[in-house]
């Protein structure tokens, strides 16, 4: 029987960090993602998770505009978001009202698949992020993280992937983001999965171990229908693996997700381009993690551990502190290691090893996470750290603010500049002001060029280079900037749309019926266009039907009103 795993590319997301995360400019997402729609992904994994913080901070662009971008981009495959349950894209749980603002307005720009998961597998902190998005009657992937608590059995999984199940999941993904499963746990863990339910299981498994492929091939075997790759241009080994791994070793099955391998081979290439446009020099192979054991510490948490020895002078002290963060964890009950909480574990050990004695000082954020900030931890943790660690929070004042509210500044408008100063105040603040002084410097105007072949009727027929398209309920504010160059007999545009320029090629070809058709190239794609019909009345908007690649489609055009005594 033909049943093809679907595939999900999770590069933009989840490939090499070092480049995706600061040298992928919102200037070359359309092109990329535009080829990555014609691939035949079941979706694109690109936004959510670090990527926010990281297009904030790193690359200096708003990542609510890299968001409009994408969509803009993709015609044929859905975006998929990660969410970290009530921490969505930070670092600390944010209240319920921020939570369903956050999901509300990320949908309305373009989000149709929600990924939610939380850090210590508490259902309860993903409650508020799964009711939102399914009222929006968006899909969501309800996210179950693989642990390395040797308490926690099949059946702990099964009855959180039931609480998530109850709560309104249409698919459960299960997580193993330092690549330490096997694939004999894969498929223990399938095998059981599918005995009692009937939603559809992702895999998200990353390569630490070089054994991804390998639990991916079982896992398909058991009735896993989703898995995550990466491209293999970006592919690393902190990463999921590559998705022409698991084409080869799939291909001929029946299982093979029948991927278009020339445009893979075109995202590649491309990819290539980018690196040499950026200087951009890949770091050399990681080896692989340890191996599992009594001292095992997953690799990025060594390197957090190194990071934070680096900035306070003591290098030296690497080793004894990766083993003091195996005793830290061990006291807590082996959380997993993942986002907020590896932090948590790397910084007390390497306060417990500057300090005098073991938590002599315990930093705040693991007061926080003993006393249940940031959910309910799974196991038992050492009664002694327990006691000291909630006695000294109780001595601690009060916080002036309630913590997680929803914040604005003066002058905020726009509702994702006020969602994104909730998030991260003194980092938005510093954006704000940087973006407000570059767009106080004016923009060079578009150098003159000679005209294209003409005549263009439907721009002739413009009285205002400014306009308002409505199709199939959605409003863009357009507006023609600049006329360029002619390039290889293709006119080029630049168009406002929704306050981004974006450059279009324009040829007039010969049509049907002695018309004249439209070339249009947006991103790489071009679109042969035909006015059909337009019905020009005296309304507010004037309906003009375009048959575009064959499809007819209707499109609202609205016109500023002219003022009295101007024309």
């Amino acid at each position: 029987m033909f049943n093809p795993v679907k595939v999900t590319d999770v590069t933009l997301r989840d490939g090499l960090e070092d480049f995706v995360l600061r040298h992928l400019r919102l200037e070359d997402l359309g092109r990329l993602v535009g080829l990555l729609d014609r691939a035949g992904f079941y979706s694109l994994d690109c936004w959510g998770g670090s990527t926010f913080y990281a297009a904030l901070i790193d690359l200096k662009e708003d990542p609510w505009e890299r968001l409009k971008k994408m969509r803009r981009a993709l015609t044929r495959t859905p975006i998929q978001m990660i969410l970290r349950g009530r921490m969505l894209v930070g670092f600390k749980p944010y209240q319920d009202e921020v939570v369903r603002k956050f999901i509300t307005r990320a949908a309305a720009q373009g989000v149709d698949i929600f990924r939610i998961y939380d850090n210590l597998n508490d259902a309860e902190n993903m409650r508020t992020a799964i009711a939102t998005a399914k009222e929006l009657r968006k899909q969501v992937e309800a996210t179950v993280l693989f642990s390395l608590n040797p308490h926690v059995t099949v059946d702990d999984y099964l009855q959180l992937a039931g609480d998530l199940v109850n709560l309104g999941a249409d698919v459960i993904c299960l997580n193993d983001s330092f690549g330490v499963m096997t694939p004999h746990q894969v498929e223990t863990l399938i095998s059981a999965y599918r005995r009692y339910f009937h939603q559809p299981l992702r895999l998200h498994l990353h390569n630490n171990h070089q054994a991804a492929l390998t639990s991916y091939q079982e896992g398909v075997r058991q009735g896993a229908a989703l898995v995550d790759t990466t491209l293999g241009a970006l592919a690393w080994s902190y990463g999921p693996p590559p998705v022409e791994s698991l084409m080869f070793s799939l291909g001929g099955s029946s299982f093979d997700p029948h991927l278009d391998l020339d445009v893979l081979g075109e995202v590649t290439e491309y990819l290539d381009s980018l690196k040499e446009k950026y200087n951009y020099r890949e770091p050399p192979p990681r080896k692989m993690d340890d191996r599992l054991g009594p001292d095992y510490l997953p690799g990025p948490l060594k390197e957090f551990i190194r990071e934070e020895l680096v900035r306070r002078d003591a290098r030296d002290r690497q080793r004894v502190v990766c083993k003091e963060a195996q005793q830290v964890w061990s006291d807590l009950g082996y959380p997993i290691l993942k986002g907020r909480i590896l932090e948590i574990v790397g910084l007390q050990a390497v306060e417990n090893i500057l300090s005098a004695r073991r938590y002599e000082k315990i930093i705040p954020s693991l007061q926080n996470l003993i006393r249940g900030k940031y959910g309910r931890l799974h196991s038992p943790i050492l009664l002694e750290l327990q006691s000291r660690a909630l006695a000294m929070a109780d001595e601690a004042p009060a916080p002036v603010e309630k913590e997680g509210a929803m914040r604005t500044l003066p002058g905020l408008e726009r509702e994702e500049d006020v969602l994104t100063y909730s998030l991260f105040p003194e980092e938005a603040e510093a954006f704000f002001y940087k973006r407000a002084e570059t767009a106080r410097v004016p923009a060079a105007a578009p150098p003159p060029a000679p005209a294209a072949p003409g005549p263009y009727p439907l721009l002739g027929a413009l009285t205002s280079p400014l306009l308002t398209l409505s199709h199939k309920g959605d409003e863009v504010q357009t507006r023609l900037e600049g006329v360029g160059a002619v390039r290889k007999g293709k006119q080029v545009l630049f168009i406002n749309i929704q306050d981004h320029i974006e450059e279009i090629e324009v040829q007039l070809v010969p049509g049907e019926g002695g018309r004249q058709d439209y070339l249009v190239t947006f991103h790489g794609d071009t679109y042969r266009i035909r006015l059909s019909k337009t019905f020009p009345k005296e309304q507010e908007y004037t309906p003009v039907f375009l048959e575009i690649n064959g499809q007819m489609e209707e499109f609202l055009i609205k016109e500023p009103a002219v003022e009295k005594g101007k024309s």
